[in-house]
């Protein structure tokens, strides 16, 4: 199979912009291109604005709308043949069809502080409640104000829940994570910083220095250490995070693929070329066959 194929096979299975990104991901290491230089081919060309380093950065990690000017741009400028650049915009129109988040009005309000249950006497319809509130602040994402409510919703969670289960049950450090997630994608690096790794450090205690849960939220501190000027930490965590995933040492773990596409966008960033390559090569060898998918 042929690098075009792969990519247009790939891209008639995106459903989602997660999903998109991931795709965009593949098509940057099969380009054997990094970020930097694709910004330099493109900063002098007149109709392909929007491929400065720090756009394509933003548009390949963090969550929300991609514009169909930037995917095509984006698909061009990794030497996509034609009919793989529209199999991609394909895959972009799919995205732009995904249902709306709930409205804010529609979240359901946690019993005030005086009513909540004590550790032992919480009830299944209090759960429920969490669990529904959970829900919502899953599905909201794109743009600041999404986030912002999903942050208030993470908040007030992973509080109930540690009141009622403990600071280390696995569902308040769940909420904990997620909490830390969005404050990264509201660019709120450094409170990200402390709750992730205090989340992590706890979940590697409870959970296991490999488990799933414990590597991504260890993944996300990769990332957030980045962005607070820390590359050298960050490419040391996402090291450790490939060397718990290869299926070589972890043949159980799903995740494998897409951290280490993660790892490419941070090592082009950083200018790592002789790393990042070896990184494409692993990939190349890993990802070629079919993968089981990771878990949200």
């Amino acid at each position: 199979m042929n690098t075009e194929s792969r990519v247009s096979e790939r891209a008639a299975k995106v459903t989602n912009r997660t999903e998109l990104r991931r795709l965009l991901r593949y098509v940057l290491t099969l380009s054997r291109k990094s970020i930097r230089t694709i910004a330099e081919e493109n900063q002098s060309v007149k109709d392909r604005q929007g491929l400065s380093r720090s756009n394509i950065s933003r548009q390949l990690t963090r969550d929300g709308p991609i514009s169909p000017e930037f995917v095509e741009r984006f698909a061009a400028a990794c030497g996509l043949k034609e009919s793989d650049q529209q199999a991609v915009m394909a895959a972009w129109q799919r995205t732009i069809e995904e249902p709306e988040p709930p409205p804010i009005e529609d979240i359901p309000a946690l019993r005030p502080p005086a009513e909540q249950p004590s550790p032992g006497q919480t009830d299944s319809t209090h759960f429920t409640t969490l669990e529904v509130m959970d829900e919502v602040a899953n599905s909201l994402s794109g743009n600041k104000a999404a986030l912002k409510a999903a942050r208030r919703l993470y908040e007030r969670i992973r509080v109930v829940r540690s009141e009622a289960l403990g600071a280390t049950d696995p569902l308040t450090l769940e909420a904990a994570h997620n909490l830390g997630t969005v404050l990264a994608q509201l660019d709120r690096y450094h409170e990200a910083d402390e709750i992730l790794s205090t989340t992590y450090e706890a979940r590697r205690h409870v959970l296991g220095p490999n488990a799933d849960s414990t590597l991504k939220t260890l993944e996300n501190l990769a990332t957030v250490k980045f962005e607070t000027e820390d590359p050298e930490i960050a490419i040391e965590l996402f090291d450790k995070v490939l060397a718990a995933r290869r299926p070589a040492t972890s043949p159980g773990h799903a995740g494998y693929c897409d951290a280490a596409e993660k790892f490419m966008e941070l090592l082009a960033t950083a200018g790592e070329g002789a790393r990042r390559e070896k990184i494409a090569r692993e990939i190349e060898q890993i990802c070629a066959a079919p993968r089981p998918s990771a878990g949200p």
